[in-house]
């Protein structure tokens, strides 16, 4: 996951909605149904293998030139030689990447809740008003995120993670991807949970980790296993 990391250090993701019927094609050929994280992934890997120019076509880039353009990927592989390089000195296994396999997509989930595990947001009337467990705030899914650009929109995701939220008239989330609320109890730290404000949500984590209690022994040995496994080079 060294591309996903350094990719959103360095650019933003879509910013802004299509604006033609064709551009609109191109993103739905490269959104990817876990949402925008493996989403990203999908957009290296179509930007790679035809070029920056189809990048700039899906309204990747906004107002940025070609140098631009490429100076966001090219800081995109400098981040990712950098962490690819800490990773080989303090001599952490690699495998190659499987991505699009279930194994993959668990591990990349897992990745992301165990770092971004205070960017979580809850869909509290199964319309799109999602609450952040750490504020309070309420806030929609931003008009680019694939959740909402799908031809046939299905029922926002109940539990998401993201990189941004932006305060304005439409509180949005951006760079979303969904996730279990299962995972949420087992991966984040003791203190998180407790240091909740009051909600709904808090009640549901709290009645999860209750539930999950009595497979504790069970899941650290597993845990164990898999901190085992070989970091996978995305």
């Amino acid at each position: 996951y060294t591309y996903l990391s350094s990719f959103i250090s360095s650019a933003p993701g879509f910013t802004r909605p299509p604006i033609s019927a064709e551009e609109a094609a191109l993103r739905r050929a490269l959104e990817h149904t876990d949402g925008d994280h493996s989403s990203l992934i999908q957009v290296y890997e179509a930007f790679i293998q035809k070029g920056k120019f189809y990048a700039a076509r899906l309204g990747y880039f906004r107002g940025l030139k070609d140098f631009n353009e490429a100076w966001c990927q090219a800081r995109a592989h400098k981040l990712r030689g950098e962490l690819l390089e800490l990773m080989q000195r303090i001599e952490l296994p690699l495998s190659l990447p499987a991505f699009g396999s279930e194994q993959n997509r668990r591990d990349l989930q897992k990745a992301l809740v165990s770092g971004y595990f205070l960017k979580v947001a809850r869909d509290t009337d199964g319309t799109g008003n999602y609450l952040l467990l750490t504020h309070k705030h309420v806030a929609q899914l931003s008009s680019y995120c694939c959740y909402r650009s799908r031809r046939a929109p299905a029922r926002p995701p109940p539990w998401v993670l993201y990189h941004n939220f932006t305060i304005s008239k439409d509180n949005c989330l951006s760079i979303v991807s969904e996730i279990q609320p299962q995972m949420l109890v087992e991966l984040a730290p003791p203190y998180f949970l407790s240091n909740l404000p009051p909600s709904e949500s808090r009640d549901l984590l709290n009645q999860l980790r209750e539930g999950m209690a009595d497979s504790t022994a069970g899941s650290k040995s597993s845990s164990a296993q898999e901190f085992r496994d070989p970091c996978v080079l995305q």
